[in-house]
């Protein structure tokens, strides 16, 4: 009998540890090699500053500072015909805003602030690697829930790093 209660108490903990994993914060933030772009350096934006949404097959991902100073974005896209959903995305390329979908998976990638100016990803042959690990649509397709890493490579070698968790 106590091993079988110790059995069911080792499941509840362990189910109770996923279901907290589950629960990821709400941010994005990101680190840059040297030489990176539009993305320099790190940043991070945690709750109240992260929204995502679809915009015909896009799934946008915008983190703003309270103040509106410092902001990013990211667009992402599956290959043309296709939904974005959970699964990694390798060597997407770079896509023009509201665009039609690409044959390969694609990004589009914004950094601004009212100081700098807004810098974007656009340069031929940059590509984009992201892993969409969560997904989740409400019954009117609205994303709830996401979380994705990526890896971009702007104008360089040099790499940007970086992560966004939404839940709503």
């Amino acid at each position: 009998m106590r091993r079988i209660l110790a059995v069911v108490a080792a499941a509840g903990i362990a189910c109770g540890t996923a279901s907290v994993a589950h629960a990821d914060p709400v941010g994005f933030s990101y680190t840059s090699d040297v030489g990176a772009y539009p993305f320099e350096g790190s940043a991070s934006w945690g709750t109240g500053q992260v929204d995502v949404w679809e915009y015909g097959d896009a799934v946008k991902v915008h983190a703003e500072s309270a103040d509106g100073w410092d902001w990013a974005r990211l667009e992402l896209s599956a290959p043309a015909g296709q939904q974005l959903h959970e699964g990694t995305y390798s060597n997407a390329a770079v896509r023009q805003q509201n665009s039609p979908q690409l044959a390969t998976p694609g990004f589009i990638a914004f950094r601004g602030t009212r100081a700098g100016g807004t810098g974007a990803c656009a340069e031929p042959g940059s590509t984009a690697d992201f892993t969409v690990t969560r997904l989740a649509r409400a019954a009117d397709g609205a994303v709830t829930d996401l979380d994705v890493a990526f890896v971009l490579h702007c104008t360089s070698t040099a790499a940007t790093r970086g992560e966004a968790h939404f839940h709503r």
